[in-house]
């Protein structure tokens, strides 16, 4: 059964190596972890986003919250930085992936997007193109698809007309309130509705922290369902091999 934590480490140290390759170089590299008076050796698994994974034997060692330095011997290098164990499964750890050590890689994306099932409220619109603004008596619910540190993807049910570049006062439910202007930057219509991505105008500061724990939490949550379910159909396929050609 899968253990997750809610620290979140807040200071990073990076030591370095190469430059501008992808995480994946990361991936099936040996991998030391060190934390006050014990020492252990894994395998990195997985990096993707905010985390990282290690199969490791000694994984009970380690608890939720644990600050660890991690030594990467990579096939391009060397990486050396600090993190903290966010969640623990049955042979390995998922720890952070420190933004020092993301901005070492090329990523498609500057912040991972999880996919999620909430509710939204959209309270007020704004089209700039057209000079007209709208604020909703009753707040108009909306579901959310997606979400990251720099915007979400969400589908209405029917079409409000809104425009690219759009501005909206929106509420997200993602077990706290977080009310922040956003703006349309793409409109797609689909078989359950209009899909908008947008990305966050004015997101308090306040509010940031509870983001990111909330999208982290489901980023680890996501992956060992992913991880469980692959397990389960590799099982599968050994049982069956005629199903594999």
């Amino acid at each position: 059964m899968a253990e997750v934590g809610s620290n979140v480490s807040r200071t990073y140290l990076y030591y370095g190596s190469k430059e501008g390759n992808d995480a994946s170089v990361m991936i099936d590299s040996k991998t030391v972890v060190e934390k006050k008076e014990y020492v252990a050796t894994g395998v990195l698994t997985y990096a993707l986003g905010d985390i990282i994974e290690i199969e490791i034997p000694q994984f009970s060692v380690f608890n939720l919250g644990d600050k660890i330095k991690i030594t990467v011997y990579s096939k391009t290098g060397i990486f050396v930085f600090e993190s903290t164990v966010v969640a623990k499964d049955n042979g390995s750890l998922i720890i952070l992936n420190p933004p020092e050590n993301r901005r070492k890689f090329i990523e498609k994306r500057e912040y991972a997007r999880v996919d999620v099932n909430h509710t939204g409220y959209l309270h007020r619109m704004q089209d700039n193109a057209k000079r007209r603004e709208q604020r909703f008596e009753a707040p108009i619910d909306f579901m959310i698809n997606n979400i990251s540190m720099s915007g979400i993807g969400f589908t209405l049910n029917y079409d409000l007309h809104l425009n690219h570049q759009s501005q909206l006062e929106v509420e997200l439910d993602l077990g706290f309130k977080l009310t922040c202007v956003a703006e349309i930057v793409r409109a797609e219509s689909k078989q359950t509705g209009i899909y908008y991505g947008v990305r966050y105008l004015d997101l308090p500061k306040e509010q940031s922290n509870p983001l990111r724990g909330f999208i982290l939490r489901n980023q680890v949550e996501t992956y060992f369902v992913q991880k469980k379910e692959e397990k389960h159909r590799q099982a599968i396929l050994e049982r069956n091999p005629v199903l594999n050609e």
